[in-house]
């Protein structure tokens, strides 16, 4: 199986982290990490997923590098927005931070939804629950031509993946691997599908 493996209790610790103590904002450092555990999902899928982790790679680039330029105007998320909005950099930017982070938060949305239809799903091949998640999600936000595309991607992807199912399980984890990770894991997988 290509790829990393995923580590879902290490996504949980950096999004907590990454709110302020007063709860009220985000920052952005830790949930730039948080998102490059998440990208690891599709690295497991294997090659046909390529192209998705590539995206989101680029875009987590696009914020750290942000954050590198004016750390101070890119510490926090609230920081970003009013920084970008003050100076029309949402208008004059097209790779501004706004948009990035707008962007990665709808690939978020894929994950989850993948995740929970992979849950449910009693099916070994992954195409069906990777498409629903998908039409779903991602696809509100693409134009025909973009939705056809995908399927057909989605479709050929079927025999590439048909048995990283179970695979797939393997290589998404709890910190520990213990057998309590284990049995976490299928509970959190059994309380999705109920």
């Amino acid at each position: 199986m290509s790829g990393a493996a995923v580590d879902l209790d290490l996504v949980q610790v950096q999004f907590t982290q990454s709110l302020s103590d007063d709860g009220e904002d985000v920052v952005l450092e830790t949930y730039i990490l948080a998102y490059e555990e998440i990208n690891k999902i599709f690295g497991v899928l294997g090659s046909v997923f390529k192209f998705v982790s590539t995206d989101v790679e680029k875009k987590i680039d696009i914020l750290r590098s942000k954050l590198q330029q004016t750390p101070e105007s890119y510490k926090t998320v609230r920081s970003m927005i009013m920084y970008e909005t003050c100076n029309n950099i949402t208008d004059s930017d097209r790779n501004n931070g706004c948009r990035t982070l707008l962007r990665l938060h709808r690939a978020l949305e894929f994950v989850a939804e993948f995740i929970k239809v992979l849950a449910i799903e009693q099916e070994d091949n992954i195409s069906k629950p990777v498409w629903a998640a998908y039409s779903a999600t991602l696809a509100q936000h693409h134009t025909w031509l973009i939705k056809t595309l995908q399927f057909q991607c989605y479709s050929g992807a079927a025999s590439h993946v048909a048995d990283k199912k179970h695979g797939f399980y393997g290589d998404v984890y709890l910190a520990d691997q213990t057998e309590h990770s284990r049995t976490s894991w299928e509970s959190r997988r059994s309380g999705i599908s109920q």
